[in-house]
């Protein structure tokens, strides 16, 4: 019967807004839902550079659940900069998906679930763009953006990249610049910075949001 009274509500939920945010609340912030992404590209325009890896990792109950790790084939030669920052070779890159399936996993994978991500202003417009190139919707998702959040909850670091927000927090960084690991990084440090969020009296993901907007 539990069960049914579960599944009755997360039917409403979803035409009712009001009454998600209401179980947002009930869980707090570290129970409720989220995808943590991720992407490696070839450059830092979204105009001119393309989107090599893509990683996703769904987050509920503060434990990991479901991943994603695509490595794409832009059919082009990597910068040896990027070889190097990244370790993808050019052999690795070569054996890739298309682009248009690589995002169209990514698309179904993440849903409509609130996305986590280290720097919300590189990674989405460049997942955009080339979601558009490829005639595929925008993401339209809540989003949550750790580097912002960082900056407001703990002011006074010299750096904000991943790797040092990370050293904060005195969480583990043996790779970075790979989707999957950083998706891994930035998963962990949300957690931490939860725990500053509910001490601020900060309880749902539209909170969050605002919060790091303002």
């Amino acid at each position: 019967m539990e069960n049914h009274r579960s599944g009755e509500f997360e039917t409403l939920a979803e035409k009712f807004p009001f009454l998600r945010h209401a179980k947002e609340k009930s869980l707090g912030l570290a129970d409720q839902r989220c995808c943590v992404i991720d992407i490696e590209t070839t450059g830092l325009e979204y105009q001119t550079s393309e989107i090599i890896e893509i990683a996703a990792a769904r987050l509920e109950h503060g434990k990991v659940g479901e991943s994603l790790n695509v490595l794409i084939n832009t059919h082009q030669l990597l910068p040896d900069l990027i070889v190097n920052l990244t370790g993808i070779s050019q052999e690795l890159h070569d054996g890739g998906v298309e682009k248009g399936a690589a995002l169209e996993a990514f698309f179904k994978f993440v849903g409509g679930d609130p996305l986590v991500v280290h720097n919300v202003e590189f990674d989405i417009p460049f997942i955009n763009h080339h979601a558009q190139t490829m005639f595929k919707p925008r993401l339209e998702n809540p989003l949550i953006c750790t580097l912002k959040l960082a900056r407001k909850l703990i002011p006074g670091l010299y750096s904000y990249k991943l790797s040092k927000v990370a050293e904060h927090f005195r969480i583990p960084t043996p790779i970075l610049h790979r989707a999957g690991a950083d998706v891994e990084i930035t998963g962990e440090i949300w957690l931490k910075l939860v725990e500053l969020l509910e001490k601020k009296g900060i309880k749902t993901i539209q909170e969050v949001e605002k919060f790091w907007r303002s």
